[in-house]
Formats: structure tokens, sequence, C-alpha cells
């Protein structure tokens, strides 16, 4: 008959000796053991308690243990993964003692998903530098011309153009527009003052056509007799004038 007390108890004094600082005795037949990835991480630490309670009957059946994450995170699917690799070992273990086993394994675990953390964090920091390098030289190398690419660009350059010469027409058309406005504007006022002028120098009673506007009473004034009366007037200021030169004459 197995004694089941006697094996746990021997096991318990192993523990001790192979985890002297990890182990932690929690109770009557319950303990817990720390581990630690065999490279810590200093920036992102990580750490484990592996907690087991012995049943009546261990090792011919499982104890009852957990896994709880003492320093740093790990997921849920991580942490299962540890719990899943636990427990097949400890199946395999039935009828042995088996927490060294189980510490093992759950110890291996954690250093795999570690590296495989770290792994995935390299090549998604070379993945961010290779494309900052290919963004990089595709400012040097340009867009790789494609006929559809081409295309693209010759309708939407046709385009630019086709507007920017309806503008220019417009323009065009509207400084046209303005200048023959304008053409005919002079072309209209030359011909009414030519025509005016024409009839003038054809009829020069119209010279005098506002007689007939003149109420009784009004004196129709005769320019060339003006005229002749100025001219008068001059020549007799100017006898005037040779008279008293002629006096300073005499009396030398």
């Amino acid at each position: 008959m197995t004694d089941y007390l006697e094996e746990q108890q021997n096991e318990l004094e192993a523990l001790q000796s192979i985890y002297p600082e990890e182990f932690q005795e929690i109770g009557d037949k319950e303990f817990q053991i720390a581990i630690f990835p065999d490279d810590q991480d200093e920036e992102t630490p990580c750490a484990l308690s592996l907690r087991v309670k012995y049943t009546p009957t261990y090792p011919d059946e499982l104890p009852e243990y957990s896994v709880d994450v003492t320093d740093g995170k790990l997921t849920n699917s991580q942490l299962e993964r540890i719990l899943a690799a636990i427990k097949t070992g400890a199946e395999e273990s039935l009828g042995m003692v088996m927490i060294f086993t189980m510490a093992s394994l759950a110890k291996e675990e954690l250093n795999q998903i570690l590296e495989d953390t770290q792994r995935s964090r390299e090549e998604a920091d070379i993945e961010r530098i290779r494309k900052e390098e290919e963004i990089e030289n595709a400012r040097f190398r340009g867009t790789k011309l494609t006929w559809e690419r081409f295309q693209e660009w010759k309708a939407k350059f046709e385009k630019e153009l086709a507007d920017h010469e309806s503008e220019e027409k417009k323009a065009r058309a509207k400084e046209l527009k303005n200048k023959l406005t304008a053409q005919r504007i002079l072309t209209h006022v030359t011909k009414r003052f030519l025509q005016g002028r024409q009839l003038f120098e054809q009829d020069r009673t119209l010279a005098l056509s506002d007689s007939k506007y003149m109420d009784e009473g009004d004196v129709s004034v005769d320019a060339s007799q003006y005229e002749k009366e100025e001219r008068s007037q001059q020549d007799d200021k100017e006898d005037d004038e040779n008279a008293v030169w002629r006096q300073f004459g005499n009396d030398d």
C-alpha cells in the first residue's frame, strides 16, 4: 500500500532543496514556487507563481494547482498555453511525484513565449525600418509608370488644358466684345459729327437758322461789324501813340 503522506513529505524536502529562494510554504500540504525566465528582460520583466495543494492520493492523482502572473503581462492565450503544457506533463507523470516536472514545464513555456515575443518585436522593428526605407527610396525613385497611370494622367492633363483654353477664350471674347463696342460708339459719334459738318458746309444759312426762334425786339448781332469796329479802335490807339512820340521828337 502506497504511503502518500511519506511521498508528499519527501517531495517537499526535495523541492525546498531545489528551490531554496523560490519555494514558499503557504499552509498544510499547500505551497507555491516562483518561476523566472532564463533571460530576464530588465525593461519588461516577467515572473510566474505555480501554486500547488496536495490531494489525498497524490501522486496517483493530480494535485490542485494554478498559475499566476506575478510580474509583467501575459495574454490569456499565453497563460492557457502554459497551463496546457503543465497539465500534459502532469498527466504523463501520474503515479510519480510531479511538481518539479510541472515547474520545469512552466518555466520552459515561459522562456519560449518570451523568445517568441522578442522575435516578433524584432521582426516588427525590421519590417517598420524596411517600410520607412522603402518610402524614403520611393521619394527619389518616383512612381512606377504603367499604361493605366499614363492614361489617367493624360485624361487629367487634357481636362486641365481644355479648362484653361476655355477660360482664355472667354477672356478674349470679352475683350473683343469691349473693343467692338467702343469701336461702334466711336464710329457712330464720328459719323454724326461728319454729317453735321457736311450739312453746315453745304448750307451756310444754317448759321442763321436760329433766327426763327428769336422773339420780337431781340437784336441780331453781326459778328463782322463787331470785328470792323474793334480794328478801327485799335488803329486810333496806334495813331495817338505815334503822335506822342512825334512831340518828343520836336522838342529835340
